[in-house]
């Protein structure tokens, strides 16, 4: 068909309308950006083409393995854009882009080196030819970028010992790896440390695969990526960063947990809120409430009158153990009090008394606990520091305990004992804080269970120790496993309902009671 007269110069005219710049923009656009960004934006663009596949690729040669590190949050070195991110397989370094006029683009040119991988799918693109590299030699990086692993694989975990090797010949056990100690973050370390012995937790973090249907939750992604990252068998290092969580957290607390040393018991607490908040269930529940939430019974009277009595239930995922004060007059230097782990859970038998002042601070109250439900995982916390007007005082009280058959059995409401039916635990995890209050470091011994071995872990460094030293120190968080729990981190859910609090008034020993002397006096009750 003939073309029509005039199209040839309305259309010059146009593109002289249009200027210099959007000539240089059309002749880029179909190496502006990647397919990341034209899917991501909804539109096909200039690159939604299929991109050629080689796998002859001449510069696999040059991939150095030594310096690659996906530890680190994938930002752009130039920008800080986290949008698709490209890492350097040469040196390592992140840069934004693959086409022309992006910083992965120049710097390829510049430094020479044409490998390059995406930090979102893993896959490998020789830049600046722009083919995609398909080899077997790159799956190795692919599983660092992104460990994961299958069903029968975490199922395994508790059961079956690994031992791995890193690129230097470092020998490390996965899941018994040192973490790196970012800006005094001890205090996260181990609680993540403590985390990973929690094995129906454990094993939900390998699993996790965040929602596509809704943005994913920076805290609880970052933190079952760096579980993935701990149980890695094929990790290039011997040691993981836990940077992209750190970072997270910072950003969560609105940087409370932040570039300084802060109580682990109260990152605990607060990272189970918090998750418990993300992974609930329509009725409410969630797998942290099912792991980690007992209950306690409360009675509470005045201290000027003891007959008044009012019994509450609370529900609590910490179970706060008192020492006792530190002795004022020492036999000698080197005398260290100590005392048993059975002295402290008294606290928990229904008899012993704990004065308290009532809020407003104007009279002072008197409690007494109990135990109603016992989870499957017990947490202790042994209350061993105490702020006073001038400086934190620490109380280096060693409190003595059982590394395995501690029975509960004697600090449960006697109403609720048959709903808690299997009452016997095994301890998995301690942290201890060694040092001044104030300038101490914080460390953790974890059981690993596949190698029945105990092992301390103070930021990178792991080392094995005898289970007679686990008892030796200055113990500040325990947790503990109910034996029932198996080893693919399923336990026994017991339905048997526990009674309601009885709202009858306790009248106490202040009450009068009719008696005859004789009973009186085999009571053990003096009367003057």
């Amino acid at each position: 068909a003939a073309r029509p007269a005039g199209a040839a110069p309305r259309r010059r005219m146009a593109e002289e309308a249009e200027g210099p710049q959007a000539k240089k923009a059309k002749v880029a656009e179909p190496d502006d950006d990647s397919d990341d960004n034209a899917r991501a934006n909804g539109k096909r663009g200039g690159r939604d083409r299929e991109v050629p596949q080689r796998i002859d690729c001449p510069y696999l040669g040059t991939i150095n393995r030594h310096v690659l590190d996906f530890d680190f949050e994938k930002l752009c070195s130039v920008s800080l854009s986290g949008e698709n991110v490209y890492v350097d397989l040469v040196d390592g370094k992140y840069f934004q882009g693959r086409g022309r006029d992006t910083h992965a683009y120049r710097h390829a040119l510049e430094k020479g080196h044409y490998v390059w991988m995406n930090v979102k799918d893993g896959k490998v693109y020789c830049i600046p030819d722009g083919y995609e590299v398909v080899d077997k030699s790159l799956e190795d990086i692919k599983y660092n970028l992104a460990p994961t692993f299958d069903e029968e694989e975490i199922e395994q975990m508790s059961t079956k010992a690994k031992y791995a090797k890193a690129l230097d010949g470092t020998d490390y056990i996965p899941g018994c790896v040192g973490l790196n100690n970012i800006c005094l973050s001890d205090y996260e370390n181990v609680i993540v440390q403590c985390l990973c012995m929690v094995t129906p937790l454990r094993n939900y973090l390998l699993g996790y695969e965040p929602p596509k249907e809704r943005k994913r939750d920076p805290v609880l992604s970052s933190l079952a990526e760096l579980v993935r990252k701990m149980y890695n068998p094929r990790n290039f290092k011997g040691l993981v960063s836990p940077h992209e969580f750190y970072q997270s957290i910072g950003n969560a607390t609105s940087k409370k947990f932040y570039a300084k040393q802060q109580d682990p018991v109260a990152f605990f607490s607060w990272l189970m809120n918090y998750l418990h908040r993300k992974l609930k269930a329509k009725d409410g529940s969630s797998m942290i409430q099912d792991v980690f939430q007992g209950e306690v019974q409360v009675k509470l009277c005045p201290a000027t009158d003891e007959a008044r009595v009012i019994e509450s239930k609370e529900k609590t995922m910490l179970l706060t153990l008192e020492l006792p004060d530190e002795p004022l007059f020492k036999d000698n230097l080197d005398f260290i009090p100590q005392v048993p782990l059975f002295n402290l859970l008294e606290k928990f038998n229904g008899e012993k008394a704990f004065e308290t002042i009532a809020k407003g601070g104007e009279s002072r109250e008197i409690r007494r606990y109990s135990l109603r439900r016992i989870p499957p995982y017990v947490v202790f916390v042994v209350k061993r520091f105490r702020n006073n007007n001038y400086f934190i005082e620490k109380n280096p009280t060693i409190v003595t305990f059982p590394l395995k058959g501690l029975d509960l059995r004697d600090y449960i409401h006697p109403d609720c004992q048959p709903a808690n039916p299997e009452t016997k635990y095994d301890l998995v995890a301690n942290v201890y804080h060694d040092g001044k209050p104030e300038k101490g470091t914080y460390k953790v011994q974890v059981y690993h269970s596949p190698s029945s071995q105990w092992f301390e872990i103070h930021d990178l460094r792991v080392t094995a120790v005898l289970p007679q030293m686990v008892a030796l120190t200055e113990s500040y968080i325990q947790v503990y496993q109910r034996q029932d729990v198996k080893d693919d981190g399923s336990f026994g859910k017991f339905d048997m309902p526990i009674p309601d609090i009885s709202t009858e008034v306790e009248t106490g020993v202040a009450a009068e009671i009719e008696m005859a002397p004789e009973d009186l006096a085999e009571a053990g009750i003096i009367i003057g």
